[in-house]
């Protein structure tokens, strides 16, 4: 069985799209037969018990639990050279097949695939904000020929791969929704609009909430509804706690029919927020890639509502989704009609869960991870 070192640069801060992404490809590197090691900055929140079989830590690095991922600094220098001595003596100590990084890792591997003769996986992940193909062109000659498999989940042109240099070295491994997440039981269906409160949620990417200004707007149209709930979830206290200062302000009538909660952390936390909703709304979303929101949403089967972006289009069409433009009385009707007609959310809720199953079966990822490492472990080292 081959056995993996994985490099996680930086102090763990669970709930962060950078650590999710983190347990998903551990617990894929089990699932696909691999033993992993990780190796991670001190400091931060426990990791998770068996995503690895041992847990290193690294020597003590100053304010590791400020460090971003990206950027440069004196102290992201500094962790950088302490975790780079750690590897190499884990190197020292255990044979390993292969050393995969992501992010600020990626000079740490190519060294150690340098020094010690290893396939070297380098894991290229949609949150760094910048372009797969401008970032291939940046690297050297050294580092194309020591790197043996560039994983990724963003998507690329061929074409523009082939001047890379990489070519015949990515491969693209999709997202999964949260494994802990399952289909959440299906809410009683209205037979009436009065028969029961409507319950909307709406879930914010931004920690200011600046992405929920559009659906604000409208609530002055939806909350003259005496049976409506709205839950507005996302960004830090702080930010949570003005929204609901400003929109008590506007709309004190309607105080009690409105609810703001920070970010959902963990599994449960997200589970409290969408359990009861009748229709989650989401809004516009950078990039290209589904967010892992997203996903989550689908596999737990509730009614989605999302404004058109192409981060969404992979996944969502007019028949697992109501689609809206940023625009005030476009959301106002479709959440009205949703209210009106409880019959289509369950539709809507039900042609969802099947597309992301369909979609994105956490099987076909394994195989495909397998695939990846079994070949580059039978290619002979360049």
């Amino acid at each position: 069985m081959a056995r993996v070192l994985y490099l996680y640069s930086q102090a763990l801060k669970v709930g962060t799209p950078h650590a999710r992404r983190t347990f998903q490809m551990l617990a894929l590197l089990n699932e696909a037969g691999f033993k992993a090691d990780l190796l991670t900055l001190p400091g931060g929140d426990p990791w998770p018990k068996g995503l690895a079989e041992h847990i290193y830590v690294t020597p003590k690095v100053p304010f590791t639990q400020t460090l971003q991922p990206y950027g440069i600094g004196f102290r992201r220098i500094w962790a950088t050279i302490v975790m780079a001595l750690t590897t190499m003596r884990l190197f020292l100590q255990h044979r390993y097949d292969i050393v995969h990084c992501s992010d600020r890792a990626i000079r740490i591997g190519g060294l150690i695939a340098w020094l010690f003769g290893t396939k070297f996986v380098f894991e290229w992940r949609s949150t760094s904000g910048h372009d797969l193909i401008r970032w291939a062109r940046w690297r050297t000659q050294r580092f194309r020929n020591s790197v043996s498999l560039v994983l990724t989940d963003t998507p690329y042109s061929v074409t523009q791969l082939r001047e890379s240099g990489l070519y015949g070295k990515i491969a693209s491994i999709q997202a999964l929704p949260h494994p802990a997440l399952t289909l959440l039981p299906p809410l009683a269906i209205r037979q009436h609009p009065s028969a029961r409160q409507f319950r909307l949620t709406a879930f914010s990417y931004d920690e200011k909430l600046a992405d929920l200004s559009i659906f604000c707007s409208a609530l002055p149209l939806l909350l003259t509804h005496q049976n409506i709930r709205i839950t507005l979830v996302g960004g830090t206290p702080t930010a949570a706690e003005r929204l609901r200062q400003r929109l008590v302000h506007r709309l004190p009538h309607a105080a009690g029919a409105l609810t703001i909660r920070p970010k959902a952390i963990d599994t449960q936390d997200f589970v409290d927020c969408i359990e009861e909703a009748d229709l989650v709304f989401l809004p516009i979303c950078s990039g290209e890639v589904p967010p892992p929101l997203l996903l989550d949403v689908m596999v737990c089967g509730r009614a989605i509502m999302a404004t058109r972006c192409p981060a969404y289009q992979s996944l969502l069409t007019h028949q697992n989704a109501t689609l809206v433009g940023a625009d005030i009385m476009q959301i106002a009707d479709s959440i009205n009609y949703h209210l009106e007609s409880p019959l289509r959310g369950a539709e809507l809720a039900r042609a969802a869960a099947e597309t992301i199953a369909k979609e994105r079966n956490p099987a076909a990822v394994v195989a495909a991870l397998r695939s990846c490492y079994t070949f580059i472990l039978m290619e002979p080292q360049s």
